[in-house]
């Protein structure tokens, strides 16, 4: 009986190698085939999800202060250049479309690899964006692997793929002068009635969004980060029942919470002239409004650095002038 139980013992064992063997054969595979599926550049030509969001790749190592994540709330309603030409701050808004903090964790990850922001603002819209659960697998799958197996995200690349694709290391050449921000000087007004009313009601905070948003807080910690939620201008999908929601969330986890759908008047927001498509995202001057209250707020709670005088960011001077003409202030 003894033999047969060791008998046992080894054959499980022995399954058991070859189990971790296969997986780590798998996993060197999917590296490889990242390493060569992954856009080596972050131009639109190469084919990189975004390039916008991604134009961080090209900013000098280290030169980001405060990274912006969330959905196209914050590449409409976030303006870099009027942070940078009123307070000096670098920062840069690595948004996307419908981006769920899955997404956004997955995002902030990818800004580590070359750049160490001092304070990381997360819109706070995309928490209560609503996936089905194969989404939900998914996100939480790539927003877990990171880069190192970016082939699920790049799979169909391999159409486009060349050659010097092979072995070529990454060389980002693409230079976003807004530096994320989607300019847009439309004005479509909202003229409905007032979205904020109170009410002591909580919307219910999807549990993938709580997830993925308590692993930005322990991602923000070990690289200490400080972390600010922040909620834009948006009618079409805020309410209070939301900012109840988050704000509870924000209070029970220590963070700091700006909701600036409520008290509008302090930075002379006007959803006539503020908004490019009735009032579901800001234009640039709306954009304009809020960035100049956000970036009193930091000046007063943040030792963050101001980058003006420096000569290492000049090229930032240069781009506020592009910006103003893109503008057309």
């Amino acid at each position: 009986m003894t033999e047969m139980k060791k008998a046992r013992g080894r054959t499980i064992a022995l399954h058991l190698i070859k189990g971790i063997t296969f997986l780590l054969i798998l996993a060197l595979l999917l590296m490889g085939l990242s390493y060569v599926m992954a856009p080596k550049d972050n131009t639109k030509e190469s084919g990189i999800t975004n390039p916008n969001a991604n134009g961080f790749y090209s900013e000098p190592e280290n030169s980001i202060d405060i990274a912006v994540i969330g959905n196209s709330d914050a590449y409409s309603g976030f303006s870099p250049m009027e942070l940078w030409n009123s307070f000096g701050y670098t920062s840069y808004v690595s948004a996307e479309g419908l981006q769920v903090p899955a997404g956004s964790l997955a995002m902030l990850k990818r800004i580590l690899t070359c750049q160490k922001p001092k304070l990381v603002i997360l819109e706070t819209d995309g928490m209560f964006t609503k996936t089905d659960a194969s989404q939900d697998i998914v996100n939480v799958f790539n927003s877990m692997m990171g880069e190192p197996f970016s082939v699920f995200r790049y799979h169909n690349r391999w159409k486009n793929l060349k050659w010097k694709d092979l072995l070529r290391a990454p060389n980002y050449t693409a230079h976003c002068v807004t530096k994320g921000q989607r300019l847009s000087n439309e004005v479509k007004a909202y003229t409905g009635k007032e979205y904020m009313v109170k009410t002591d009601k909580r919307a219910k905070i999807p549990m993938a969004s709580v997830m993925a948003v308590d692993k930005i807080i322990a991602l923000c910690q070990e690289n200490n980060m400080e972390l600010l939620l922040l909620e834009l201008p948006s009618q079409s999908s805020w309410n209070y029942q939301r900012h109840n929601a988050v704000k509870a969330f924000a209070e029970e986890r220590g963070l700091p919470f700006i909701d600036l759908n409520l008290d509008r008047d302090r930075f002379a927001f006007d959803w006539t002239t503020d908004s490019r498509d009735g009032g579901n995202h800001l234009n640039s001057s709306g954009a304009r409004k809020v960035t100049r209250f956000i970036g009193e707020y930091l000046k007063e709670h943040y030792p963050l650095p101001d980058h003006r005088e420096d000569p290492a960011y000049s090229t930032w001077h240069e781009d506020y002038k592009t910006y103003l003409e893109q503008v057309k202030i």
